[in-house]
């Protein structure tokens, strides 16, 4: 039976993309190259760092990409929307500790309406903290229960609270595509986000 060698790995860290009130709206990552991978998916987050009701803006996600070294302009390889929305949010009360589920707020009136609703759970002290959780269940006015034990420690009192709005996006690039960058442009003039680019390959067949 053959067996294919994969991995995966982080391109770009939770990172701040604001409004354009501030006129610093777009980022990118740095260029991506690969050479013997077989296939890479690239998995892209963009989630709502504020609560706000920007119903008809949005972030656009662009993957540009060359075919080679040679090839000097950057061309569009995927394209989508993000974002927008009118964003909810819950305040921690309590400290919610690494290694367990319950995710401690005082209300649990926003994100009671089903099983599955996946949620940012922003880091306010240090974004790199900030995580996306999968509710999997809740006790009333106590506390959210995750899918999977939190990754870090989330404390009420740094400001640290769930938002929802989160668009997470596969792109798949093939072995034709050598050398890539994800740009992100916020059209929103009051709602502020969180980006991340996060990958996986598939680099053989044993």
């Amino acid at each position: 039976m053959a067996v294919l060698a994969k991995g995966e790995g982080e391109i770009l860290d939770w990172s701040p993309l604001p409004d354009t009130v501030t006129d610093e709206p777009s980022f990118e990552t740095g260029v991506i190259t690969k050479s013997t991978e077989i296939e890479v998916d690239l998995l892209i987050t963009v989630a709502h760092m504020d609560a706000n009701d920007a119903l008809s803006n949005y972030v656009t996600v662009s993957v540009m990409k060359k075919l080679g070294e040679n090839t000097e302009d950057w061309k569009l390889h995927y394209s989508q929307q993000a974002g927008g929305g009118q964003a909810l949010t819950e305040a921690l009360d309590a400290e919610s500790a690494s290694g367990q589920k319950q995710i401690k707020v005082a209300a649990t009136g926003d994100f009671d309406t089903g099983l599955g609703e996946r949620l940012l759970l922003y880091n306010v002290g240090d974004l790199a903290l900030s995580e996306v959780v999968m509710i999997d269940g809740w006790a009333d006015a106590d506390y959210y229960i995750a899918n999977e034990n939190l990754a870090n420690t989330h404390d009420a009192g740094d400001g640290d609270a769930l938002y929802n709005g989160v668009n997470e996006i596969t792109v798949r690039l093939p072995k034709s595509v050598e050398t890539t960058k994800v740009t992100f442009h916020n059209s929103d003039d009051d709602a502020n986000y969180l980006v991340r680019v996060d990958y996986s390959e598939v680099t053989g067949i044993a």
